[in-house]
């Protein structure tokens, strides 16, 4: 049994014969014939009275038809609906981010992409690293941008990953701090100060991860505030409650209040990554990519 048997077989009897049926369909009325011959040799069953005129539904048929009808519906309405899919998959790219890429990063990306890409919306959701994986795994956002450190397994390997950017992290102090009238500072000096960590959650490795590399250089500074996020961390900076760091892409430059020097014996970088399933079939996922390249070089 097979949808071209259905759909013939559904024809005839709403035509009342096969040459009718054949003419709607523009085919010989023997291709029709054939095929519910073998429909009704696959059931056991005849499905039409054909010595009347027009045929009319045996027993069996009318218990087929109905059934046969809202198949065929279904099969149209699948048909459509994944047209549709495709359509919407290929106008449509859903990105992921973290927050600190949403500073230069990410924006300029958008523009550019934007203006030669104008059909396609940008769905745009804000999501820590940790949290993008899952997320394009099972296709619920097409690009992730991720933040990571030397080391990191948060992405399988499933996944495409490409580098953007290597981004090396800046201390972050107020302006009117004692240490900001130097052009670098040292290790030493920066852990005078209180220390704001961020992001404030369970799953984000970035605030550990900066510990562990003080730990490392047998530095560590006093916490004095667990910030939410990036933006949350420099307003507390920016109130003369401690510092922080930040990837040097992640500087704002609307921010009077706080400066941004590097730490002469803390060479430390994070990489920003862009991630992608092998499985999406979306067109616009490389261009994008692509774009981010372009900016980070």
């Amino acid at each position: 049994m097979n949808i071209k048997q259905l759909s013939y077989f559904c024809h005839v009897v709403e035509s009342g014969s096969a040459s009718a049926a054949a003419k709607q369909l523009f085919i010989a009325p023997t291709a029709i014939s054939m095929q519910l011959v073998a429909l009704e040799q696959e059931l056991g069953g005849e499905l039409l009275n054909r010595s009347s005129r027009p045929m009319s539904l045996t027993k069996l048929g009318h218990f087929f038809y109905p059934r046969a009808q809202k198949l065929l519906n279904d099969f149209h309405k699948l048909q459509s609906d994944t047209r549709a899919f495709v359509s919407l998959a290929d106008t449509v790219l859903n990105i992921g981010f973290p927050r600190s890429v949403m500073v230069n990063l990410l924006p300029e990306a958008i523009k550019l992409f934007s203006a030669t890409h104008s059909h396609v919306t940008l769905n745009l959701t804000e999501v820590l690293s940790e949290y993008q994986p899952e997320r394009v795994l099972n296709q619920t956002i097409d690009i992730g941008i991720t933040r990571e450190f030397e080391g990191d397994c948060i992405v399988p390997k499933s996944l495409n990953h490409h580098l953007i950017l290597v981004d090396p992290l800046f201390a972050a102090i107020h302006r009117d701090h004692y240490l900001a009238q130097k052009s670098f500072l040292t290790l030493q000096d920066f852990c005078r100060s209180p220390f704001i960590s961020y992001p404030k959650d369970e799953r984000s490795g970035f605030s550990q991860k900066i510990l562990n590399y003080f730990a490392a250089q047998q530095c560590m500074p006093v916490i004095s505030h667990r910030a939410i996020e990036i933006h949350t961390a420099l307003a507390l900076v920016g109130a003369g409650l401690g510092v922080t760091l930040v990837g040097k892409s992640a500087i704002p430059e609307n921010r009077q209040d706080v400066i941004y020097l590097p730490i002469e014996d803390f060479k430390v970088n994070s990489y920003i990554y862009a991630i992608s399933n092998p499985d999406s079939s979306g067109t616009h996922i490389h261009a994008f990519i692509e774009i981010l390249k372009s900016i980070a070089a």
